[in-house]
């Protein structure tokens, strides 16, 4: 055996050796005096056990309830891994029954004078907070955590929404020693498992059913258990939109019930199903439809106008500085859109459904649209839960406008990026509904220029730029806030040794015109001098320095956010007493299928340059199979923006000679 398998032997060993007890409180001193993962060296801390358990109970009094039982060790390795010793648990509030956070026991485990000590967690250290409406967030921090430190939990779930399986989450962005998840239903309830397609990962489970009697009752139960070792982390890549939206979980779809002495019920169904009983039940169509309570307003708002986008843009600016958004995610209203216009303060259906109100009292063709932000993931099946967001939209001839309210930096047409999540769900005033994309269809631009010239022995340039769709709001979501002075300092900030001036920052406030941002600057950056010869790299501090996919392989797809059309432009006098020798050549370079360009030109006129690079990007979306394309690309990029232009200095005597024929 050679010696790094048996390292790698001995590691594995060790790890299976002191880990073999998993009951509760049997924390053993190998345990807290690791180290290091054994597997993954860079972890910051380690899930060494994490059971669920998830199974009915049953009594005559209150019928079935639903109850999870939670118990997780992790291991703290260093200060990084801190965060770990904070546990959040979310339960449902809404309506007259809720679900109960119960039987928390805690402990972190040290080693303190070489003996293993336990510290528990004080009852008065958990705290209860309302995270919304609709749930509520049970949260605890473990006591005397540090590095090394073994931290310990346990709790369960009690709930009286026996028709609803939350999802199993089954990795992390740290690893998992040992997993075991235990499921078991009774046959009145009829589950289908989805995983998620986006994990690489796939968890074999052992399915078992056996004849169960609980009192009077007696019922087959359908169980369902995994058990999995060494599950790697999550690895943070660049580029992605929401690491946890490719973590290997499952998902349970009710398919229908059938309680005894009671008929079938189905409730599979299809999006349009789901978005009518949202619609209906849910009561969206009343408050959409309920107007008086701003109908003076609105009438003296849009008096005169008959522009269809006009009207939706001063109903639309009216809104954002009406109602203020507090933050809180939802289909459903908080207060009501109607309390929501008195208060001045309300959540992301309060708002964005009484902007739908107001376009269709103007005569707009205007509809709500169900989204899922990406911290919540792609919805796999048809389900309410697949949605936790409402949008508004404007339905023109030439498309469909898509707002959100409660943005004060977006423009229509434009959504926060966390609205912007694949697709949507239109729910149209006449029933129907339909799928809409959520990712603008349109390029947003960046474009720069510097004009430079050589003084006294550095670069004296003048910059400015301009910044259209998604690349302005993306600057305003940085600087809306700013004063003038907070701004200058902001860019003087931004360009570090850079000494810049004159700093000028155009429509910060005009929510959907182009951003201009110019000054003067001065500096050595980019430019050498080598015995004779002058080296400049053209684009200074507006080029891609690196190349940001550096990994041989890639997992997850990569995403841009939105299209994009970059064009940053140099104009370069020669300097005095120099003459060009070297200029980069002029490229061009495709991604396949017109996915991206790279178009670079530099063009020598008398005694001036231009120097110009443009990347072009026709899709926000790359996936993993792209990846080695994409980072080929990038490579062009970098290369060719970091080329140099080399000047030399002219003879003496042809400076004399140019000297005379100047006279």
């Amino acid at each position: 055996m050679s010696r790094s398998l048996l390292i790698l032997f001995l590691a594995l060993f060790s790890q299976v050796s002191f880990s073999q007890d998993f009951k509760f409180g049997k924390v053993s001193e190998e345990e807290v005096t690791e180290k290091q993962h054994p597997l993954e060296e860079e972890a910051n801390a380690a899930i060494l056990y994490k059971y669920r358990r998830t199974y009915y109970e049953y009594s005559q009094h209150i019928g079935f309830q639903l109850i999870t039982e939670v118990h997780e060790r992790v291991k703290i390795y260093n200060k990084d891994g801190f965060d770990w010793a904070t546990k959040e648990v979310r339960s449902y509030i809404g309506g007259s029954d809720e679900e109960d956070v119960r039987g928390i026991k805690a402990y972190t485990y040290n080693l303190v004078d070489g003996k293993l000590v336990d510290e528990k967690l004080d009852k008065d250290d958990v705290i209860e907070e309302e995270s919304s409406k609709f749930f509520k967030t049970t949260k605890f921090t473990m006591p005397a955590v540090k590095e090394g430190s073994v931290i310990e939990y346990k709790y369960e779930i009690v709930s009286p929404y026996v028709t609803s399986i939350d999802d199993f989450k089954l990795q992390y962005s740290i690893p998992i020693n040992k997993l075991e998840v235990k499921v078991s239903i009774p046959e009145y309830l009829v589950y289908r498992k989805h995983y998620n397609l986006r994990s690489p990962i796939r968890f074999d489970i052992k399915e078992d059913s056996r004849r169960f009697k609980r009192g009077e009752l007696e019922f087959r139960m359908n169980s369902y258990e995994i058990v999995k070792e060494n599950i790697p982390a999550m690895v943070e890549e660049p580029y992605v939109d929401y690491i946890d939206n490719y973590a290997a979980c499952i998902k349970w779809e009710l398919q229908y019930t059938k309680f005894p002495q009671s008929t079938v019920e189905n409730y599979s169904t299809d999006w349009e199903g789901v978005t009518k009983s949202i619609y209906n039940d849910i009561g969206l169509d009343k408050d959409i439809n309920q107007t008086r309570y701003f109908e003076d307003d609105i009438d003296a708002l849009i008096a005169g106008v008959s522009n269809p986008l006009e009207k939706a843009a001063r109903i639309y600016s009216f809104v954002k500085k009406k109602v203020k958004w507090d933050e809180y995610y939802g289909f459903v209203p908080d207060k009501g859109p109607k309390k929501a216009y008195k208060e001045g303060l309300g959540n992301t259906a309060d708002i964005n459904l009484m902007l739908t109100a107001m376009l269709r009292y103007a005569k707009l063709n205007a509809s709500p649209v169900l989204i899922s932000t990406p911290d919540n993931g792609v919805p796999l099946f048809p389900t309410r839960d697949g949605f936790n967001y409402v949008i508004s939209s404007l339905e023109l001839e030439d498309g469909i406008l898509l707002m959100d309210a409660t943005d004060v930096t977006a423009a229509i047409g434009e959504l926060p990026k966390r609205a912007r999540n694949w697709q949507g769900r239109i729910l149209r005033e006449n029933g129907s509904s339909d799928w809409v994309p959520l990712y603008p269809q349109a390029h947003s631009s960046y474009s720069s220029r510097m004009n430079i010239k050589f003084e006294d022995g550095q670069l004296d340039g003048i910059f400015s730029k301009t910044l259209n769709g998604l690349h302005a709001k993306k600057y305003r979501n940085q600087h809306f806030s700013k004063t003038e002075e907070e701004m200058n300092e902001a860019v003087t900030e931004r360009m570090g040794d850079i000494e810049v001036e004159e700093i000028q920052v155009k429509n910060m406030h005009d929510v959907g015109a182009d951003i201009g941002e110019n000054y003067r600057f001065h500096t050595n950056y980019g430019l050498e001098q080598i015995g004779e010869n002058l080296y400049l790299k053209p684009f200074l501090f507006e080029t891609i320095k690196e190349n940001p996919f550096k990994s041989k392989t890639r997992t997850y797809p990569i995403f841009y956010d939105f299209m994009s059309a970059e064009q940053k432009q140099v104009n370069i006098m020669v300097p005095e007493g120099f003459e060009l020798v070297s200029l980069p050549e002029s490229a061009t370079y495709h991604l396949p299928e017109n996915a991206g360009t790279f178009k670079f030109t530099a063009v020598e006129n008398g005694g001036y340059l231009r120097v110009e690079s443009i990347v072009v990007w026709n899709k926000p979306v790359f996936t993993a199979a792209e990846y080695e394309s994409l980072k080929l690309f990038y490579d062009k990029i970098v290369e060719k923006q970091n080329e140099t232009i080399v000047f030399g200095k002219l003879a003496q005597d042809d400076t004399a000679e140019l000297s005379e024929g100047d006279e």
